[in-house]
């Protein structure tokens, strides 16, 4: 039994045991039984209220992280519920003989306490969840901040490149800084060949990073993740990036990763923009004189 399941199964019972608790001294203090619905099933009913809690627990991921928070909420207003209780009686001076009403006023309290208890620790596992959310964004946003001024940096670096081989390193760094890609290649996808203009990346992988760029030039998407059959063995998957120009070589990037996951449309975005600023510099470039990159359309 894991520990969700736990949780929820000792809610559950302990919910039960309230209940059936409340419908015993309803039945020992009276006959009646408008007098039993009256005074019992109120009380049975918070106690049940505590197995449905259970089984929500049990049954949903959402407060998993925060069983032992709410737990202890429960515990601590099942305690607090019935020392007032008990100071309430005590100050009363309950005289002899009137025990048995006193445990019931106690099971009252206690009912009481623990489902009060619970809904406090549900309610502070929202909240602990919600600031947990607040702060993923705030981090998720100044991360996004600090690669678009980066980013923004390498485009004014690309803007004054004057050959394909600056255009290349500033690309293969700008990757490598945006997603923290290691290995990562520059390929000039030809009507005929394939160079690699660039590369951190293992010899063993060119001829298959060659095809792979290939196939990425004659894609519609800039940005691509291929994974499979087509990526080199031991890898996880290989990212793209078309560099889109008028000439008739597109550039293309290649990274290695070591995860299957796609890219966030933050990171998606950026590599976007990477992409045009380097495809206007490399359609300057192609369409100058002397760069060696025929225009063969």
């Amino acid at each position: 039994m894991d520990r969700r399941h736990l949780y929820g199964a000792t809610f559950g019972i302990v919910g039960v045991l309230l209940a059936g608790v409340q419908l015993l001294h309803a039945t020992e203090q009276t006959a009646v039984p408008i007098a039993i619905v009256v005074d019992g099933a109120p009380f049975a009913l918070l106690g049940l209220s505590l197995s449905f809690a259970g089984y929500w627990l049990a049954s949903s991921e959402q407060f998993e992280e925060y069983l032992p928070r709410i737990a202890a909420w429960a515990v601590g207003g099942t305690l607090l519920l019935a020392s007032v209780a008990a100071l309430t009686l005590f100050s009363q001076r309950v005289a002899t003989g009137t025990l048995q009403r006193a445990t019931y006023i106690t099971a009252d309290s206690i009912t009481v306490g623990a489902v009060a208890g619970t809904v406090v620790g549900l309610y502070d596992a929202q909240s602990q969840q919600h600031r947990q959310k607040l702060e993923a964004e705030r981090d998720r946003t100044e991360a996004f901040a600090r690669k678009a001024a980066d980013l923004n940096n390498y485009g004014r670096a690309l803007a004054q490149a004057t050959t394909v081989e600056e255009v290349s390193a500033y690309c293969i760094e700008g990757l490598s800084s945006l997603l923290s890609l290691s290995e990562t290649a520059f390929v000039e996808v030809g009507p005929e060949d394939t160079p690699i203009t660039s590369s951190t990346v293992s010899n063993s992988f060119e001829s298959q990073l060659r095809s792979i760029a290939r196939h990425a030039a004659e894609d519609e998407a800039v940005v691509a993740v291929h994974e499979g059959e087509s990526v080199p063995a031991d890898v996880a998957s290989v990212l793209t990036v078309r560099l889109e120009n008028t000439a008739a070589t597109t550039g293309v990037l290649v990274a290695i990763r070591d995860t299957a996951e796609p890219i966030s449309t933050e990171d998606e975005q950026l590599l976007e923009l990477l992409a045009s600023h380097a495809s206007m510099v490399l359609t300057r470039l192609y369409s100058g004189p002397g760069q060696g990159r025929p225009d063969n359309r």
